[in-house]
Order: C-alpha cells, then sequence, then structure tokens
C-alpha cells in the first residue's frame, strides 16, 4: 500500500517556482492520501472533487514546466513534453473510469502520481535542471 510522502531536499532542482510547484503537488496528493485512509464516508462525499484537485494541479505544473522549458531554450524540450503529454492522458482516462471512487482507487491514483512524478524529478527534470542551471 502506498504512504504518505515528505518532500526532502533531494528533490530540489534549485529552481524555485518548479521546486515549489513540485512540494505543492506533493501537499494536495497527501491530502488525497489523508482523505483515502480515513472515515469512508467523508471519502465518498469529497473523492471527485480532491482527485480533481489533484490532476489539475498536476496539468497546471507540466504546463507551466513545459513554457518554461522552451522559453530557457532546452534542447530535450519536445521529448519532455512528450513524457508530460502521455502521462496526463493516463491520468485522465483513470479519472473517467471513476464513476463511483472507493478508497481503494483514490490510493491506486495517489501512488501511480507520485511514482511518476518523483521518477520524473529524478530523472528528466534533473536533467533539464543540470542544463539550465550551468547556462
Amino acid at each position: 500500500m502506498a504512504e504518505r510522502l515528505e518532500w526532502t531536499d533531494q528533490y530540489n532542482l534549485n529552481v524555485p517556482d518548479i521546486d515549489k510547484q513540485h512540494q505543492q503537488l506533493v501537499v494536495i496528493a497527501n491530502e488525497v492520501y489523508d482523505l483515502a485512509t480515513g472515515n469512508p464516508e467523508e471519502y465518498k462525499r469529497r473523492a471527485k472533487d480532491e482527485l480533481k484537485k489533484l490532476v489539475d494541479y498536476t496539468q497546471y505544473h507540466l504546463n507551466y514546466e513545459a513554457d518554461f522549458l522552451e522559453k530557457e531554450g532546452y534542447p530535450q524540450v519536445s521529448f519532455h513534453k512528450m513524457q508530460h503529454e502521455q502521462f496526463i492522458k493516463k491520468i485522465n482516462a483513470d479519472m473517467e473510469k471513476l464513476a463511483e471512487p472507493k478508497q481503494e482507487d483514490g490510493l491506486v491514483l495517489y501512488d501511480f502520481l507520485l511514482k511518476w512524478l518523483f521518477s520524473h524529478i529524478a530523472k528528466s527534470d534533473k536533467a533539464w535542471s543540470y542544463y539550465i542551471l550551468s547556462k
């Protein structure tokens, strides 16, 4: 089962706006986690809104990051954007399946999103941050 995640400095890219957005994603994701591991009735009442909030903020962040990379002239921006687009398609498809979300569904989405996010930060985002910070 997924565990609640706490942000640590190892995830920082030293690009303040992006780091703040990554931290905010963790905050929102942890709200979903807390809801999914708490009272089942409260989860039923709030799940769709909280999951939508998480997906919407994720999309906002990924679009912001892609625009930032374009402005910075990152040479791998097309590949990076493709990774974002594939992820957004997957997460939107998962959301459409949640007609009546169960607590397990919230945990599965939470787990998938955070695994993808932190793998993406550790590999793809670190690569562009090294490029941008060395300019």
